[in-house]
Formats: structure tokens, C-alpha cells, sequence
């Protein structure tokens, strides 16, 4: 009797590990990072693919240049559908497409992201499924990675609604702090889409293997010779040295091979991860499949560790230096674009000081009422629009305004006028809205 007991007690332990790993592994809370690197890919990969076809949109997804409705309707079953099956018009294809870049773009941006995915899953399958001769592998592969994309909850780091919410914040108080956005569906999510990429990989590998030219090491000749299209320079390098044909091959083997069964341990997934997207940074180079190795790559960011990018962001914030922001707590205006401003800076590089509450020993009070000013960590204080001159190179998520400071017409003939203008009529710009933004600020 005790020894069925311990059995029992044996197998229960068993299943109680098992349980805990299945739990850890699929439900464990986790940040939506990783599949936010791939929102920004697929959602800018699927703009410039769709945007540079705009000239064509009429003769590929048209009604009849290249597959008629009526031939097409022949070939597919009842449950192929298309939103291309019911637009006849011009007007109609312009509108469906503007549409459609529209949110590809707000894709990539992350801006109102729980509903535009919807509208760039739906808007994908209609094109694939309206012409089928131009769809082949990465189109399958994007619908897989947007139905993943479309159940997560995505749109909670580096994007446009993520901003709107540490900016809601930032003006209710500036030292506001919006935590990280973590949840176990986002873990699952992500396992999800790499269990996709895992099993993409670990298929190709196994259909290569299958074949006499990877056996022989001769495989990435016979891809070259095939093809015209490919890089002919490199084809003749081959040719001189065959020995590289051979190594070629066998390295795109390994990679695929080992892909699948090593990139799920912490110790050889970097090595595992840079090798996917060297492979397919090759392909793109060599091969002319740009669109294909992109998504690819994309897809392959959801192995990306979020403490990877937290130890990044943290050593660029050492190798720039603490920032402080000296501004007035009594202008509404100046509170609001701090908060705009602030919201931009997720490393929480910029530190602020209301000269009103806490006088900076820097700077004079005379001094920060007439401009913001910003300390840097050497004890130099920039004023005004050299002040932010000075950040949006150092803030990533500024670097979209460099070109306005940093191009010599935009910030000599407009930048400082316009900041000036700003300056002179603070007050006047503060009694506009005078109420939707606290007046001090500690």
C-alpha cells in the first residue's frame, strides 16, 4: 500500500511540474515587445510592397486584366472570398486601396491598432485571394503572422497609442510614470508566432534534406544557374571557387536544421537568431527577394528578448548622459508640450525641474523666463530651440524630428523664428486652453 502511495505521490509531483512548465512556458505575464518589432515590420513591409504596386493596382487586382472574375470563379472554391469580388468601378479600387495603405501605415505606427489589424488581415487575404498568380510563400506567411498580430494585444509599446496614454498622464503630472504594459495573453501570443517561424524553418530544412544537390553540397549552384535573375557576380565567384558553393550549402542546412531545436535556449538563441537573419539577409541580397527575407526577419523578432532591448536602452543612456528640462509651471502652454515632449521619451532620458517650485542653481529664474532651457551632464545649459536641438538627436523616439533641426534651411529659416514666435506669445498660447492642463507642475 505505502509503495502505491509513493507511486501516486511520484506521479502527481510529475504532472505538477508538467503543468508548471506548460503554464511558465504558454501564460507566463510578459511585455508585448517582441511582437511589437514585428507590428512595425509587417505593417511597413506590406505599405512599401502594396504602395509600389499602386501604378498597377487595375491590371493585377483589376476585374479582368490578368485573371478574370469569371475564370477565377472557376477555380476556387466557395469558401475563397475577396472584397475585390465586389468592386467594378475605378473610384472603387482607389478607395478600397488608399484605404488599405492608410492602415498599413497606422500598422506600423501603432495608431489605433486594435482595430486597424482587422482591417490590414482582412485587406491581405483579399488581395492574395483576387489574384492568386502573384501569390507564393511570404503571402502565406503574412497572413499567418497578421492572424497572430490580430489576437494579441498589440499597440501597448513603441507606437501612437502607447504615446497617447503616457501623454494623458504626463499632463495630468509630468513625473507620471505609465508602467509597462504586460500580460500572460501577450506571452502566448508570442510563443504562438514562434512555434510559426520554428516550424517555417524546421520544414524547409527537412525538404531540403530531402534532396540529392544539399547532400552533395552543390545546392546553391544549381539555385543560381536556374535563375537568371540572380546576382551574376556572385555567380562567378562561385564558379572560381566552388569550395564556397559547398560551404554555402551546407551552412543554410545547419541554420535550418538547428533553427527549430536550439533557438529556445537562452544560451545559443542569440547565435541562433543573428544566423536566421544573416540567412536571410543573403537571400536578400543575392537572390532578390527583399520582400520575403524582410518578413522573414520580422517574424524572426519575436524571439527577441525584452531584456535584450531594456540593456540596450540602458546603455544608451549612460553613453548619453542625464538631461534635465528647466521650464515654467505657470504656463499652461509650456506644461502641455512638456507633456507632448515627454511622451516621446521612453527611455525616461529627460529628467524636468518647474523653476517656479525648485530654482535651478544653473540657471537664473531671469533666464528660464524668457526660454526652457536643458542642463546637460557636463553643466552647459542650451536654451530654447538649441535645447531641443540637443535632445531629438539623443531621444530615439525624437530622431523623427531631426530633419527638422538639423536640415540647415528648416531650422534657420523656420526653427527659430518659430520657436521665438512661441516664446513671445506663451501666455497668449496658455489662455487658449488654459483649462485642460494643470498650471504648476512640482
Amino acid at each position: 500500500m505505502s509503495q502505491l502511495v509513493a507511486i501516486a505521490r511520484s506521479i502527481a509531483g510529475i504532472w505538477a511540474g508538467l503543468n508548471q512548465a506548460w503554464t511558465r512556458f504558454w501564460f507566463e505575464s510578459a511585455p508585448t515587445t517582441p511582437l511589437e518589432l514585428t507590428r512595425i515590420g509587417v505593417g511597413g513591409a506590406l505599405l512599401i510592397n502594396y504602395g509600389l504596386a499602386t501604378p498597377h493596382l487595375r491590371i493585377f487586382w483589376g476585374s479582368g486584366e490578368w485573371v478574370p472574375l469569371a475564370q477565377l470563379f472557376d477555380d476556387i472554391d466557395e469558401w475563397t472570398h475577396s472584397l475585390f469580388f465586389h468592386l467594378s468601378h475605378d473610384w472603387e479600387f482607389i478607395i478600397f486601396h488608399a484605404i488599405f495603405l492608410f492602415c498599413c501605415a497606422s500598422l506600423m505606427l501603432g495608431w489605433r491598432t486594435v482595430w486597424v489589424k482587422w482591417i490590414v488581415l482582412i485587406g491581405q487575404i483579399s488581395y492574395a485571394h483576387r489574384n492568386p498568380i502573384l501569390v507564393y510563400g511570404v503571402d502565406k506567411i503574412l497572413g499567418s503572422l497578421l492572424l497572430i498580430l490580430c489576437f494579441a494585444p498589440i499597440g501597448r509599446a513603441i507606437s501612437l497609442d502607447r504615446l497617447r496614454v503616457v501623454r494623458a498622464a504626463k499632463r495630468a503630472g509630468l513625473a507620471a510614470v505609465v508602467p509597462q504594459f504586460r500580460s500572460p495573453w501577450a506571452n502566448a501570443c508570442t510563443r504562438l508566432m514562434q512555434i510559426q517561424m520554428a516550424v517555417l524553418f524546421f520544414y524547409s530544412g527537412i525538404e531540403k534534406v530531402r534532396g540529392d544537390d544539399w547532400w552533395n553540397g552543390d545546392a546553391i549552384w544549381m539555385v543560381f544557374v536556374a535563375n537568371d535573375m540572380y546576382n551574376g557576380f556572385l555567380l562567378d565567384v562561385f564558379a572560381r571557387h566552388y569550395w564556397l558553393v559547398n560551404v554555402a550549402t551546407y551552412l543554410t542546412l545547419l541554420i535550418e536544421i538547428a533553427y527549430p531545436f536550439l533557438i529556445w535556449q537562452r544560451a545559443t538563441r542569440p547565435y541562433l537568431l543573428a544566423a536566421a537573419i544573416f540567412l536571410h539577409s543573403q537571400f536578400a541580397t543575392f537572390m532578390g527577394m527583399p520582400y520575403f527575407s524582410f518578413v522573414m526577419i520580422m517574424g524572426h523578432m519575436s524571439f527577441v528578448r525584452p531584456e535584450w532591448l531594456f540593456e540596450l536602452g540602458q546603455w544608451w543612456k549612460r553613453k548619453i548622459g542625464a538631461m534635465e528640462m528647466i521650464y515654467d509651471g505657470r504656463c499652461g502652454f509650456c506644461v502641455r508640450s512638456m507633456a507632448w515632449f515627454l511622451s516621446f521619451d521612453g527611455l525616461a532620458q529627460i529628467s524636468v525641474r518647474n523653476f517656479r517650485a525648485d530654482p535651478s542653481p544653473v540657471v537664473s529664474d531671469a533666464e528660464v523666463e524668457k526660454a526652457l532651457y536643458l542642463v546637460l551632464p557636463d553643466g552647459r545649459a542650451l536654451p530654447g530651440f538649441e535645447a531641443y536641438r540637443y535632445v531629438v538627436l539623443r531621444v530615439p523616439g525624437l530622431w523623427w524630428q531631426v530633419p527638422f533641426f538639423y536640415i540647415p534651411v528648416l531650422s534657420r529659416l523656420f526653427g527659430h523664428p518659430i520657436y521665438n514666435w512661441v516664446a513671445s506669445n506663451r501666455s497668449w498660447l496658455s489662455s487658449l486652453r488654459s483649462s485642460s492642463a494643470p498650471t504648476q507642475q512640482a
